[in-house]
């Protein structure tokens, strides 16, 4: 198994952990601390472990023939058990880092709670789907946050155990 098809069943794995939850921000009677579900999911430890991987997952999801000469900065606020995390994502000269540091000022900021999160970058959610249900919420430019789905995303990436289908 690739490194990418290792990194996509994990996180897959930890998506739909949290499909059996019908309130993910209401803890249920075994959570004892607030992070059921996030500790121990495919040897990844903890939030910040978590969405490591999940970072690392989008930047070899970038594609920068799609994103050519553009550029720009997302910076996701993530809801996670622990409390509200940052990452940013950076696009310039066809290619994309990632920090948990903003450089410089994002041109879209896109809030999301850790499971959905997850679940968007495997393709268990749509992100219509989560921002038509109030699940993603996006301010800043709305036009640059759409190009996520193009320079990342679901449309253009296959599960890579599939071979066919969507992955994000």
């Amino acid at each position: 198994m690739t490194a990418r098809e290792t990194m996509f069943h994990r996180l897959r794995n930890f998506a739909r952990s949290g499909e059996a939850t019908e309130h993910p921000d209401t803890p249920g009677p075994d959570a004892m601390d607030g992070t059921e579900g996030v500790d121990g999911v495919d040897g990844v430890d903890g939030v910040d472990g978590v969405l490591d991987l999940v970072f690392e997952w989008f930047r070899a999801c970038f594609s920068p023939e799609r994103a050519q000469d553009r550029a720009g900065i997302f910076h996701y606020e993530i809801n996670t058990p622990l409390g509200v995390r940052h990452r940013y994502v950076s696009v310039a000269d066809g290619s994309c880092t990632t920090s948990a540091e903003p450089g410089q000022q994002p041109n879209a900021t896109i809030g999301v709670a850790l499971h959905d999160l997850v679940a968007l970058a495997v393709g268990e959610l749509k992100g219509t789907d989560a921002f038509v249900s109030g699940r993603l919420k996006i301010s800043g430019d709305v036009f640059f946050a759409m190009n996520w789905i193009e320079w990342f995303g679901s449309r253009s990436v296959q599960a890579p155990d599939s071979g066919q289908g969507e992955a994000g």
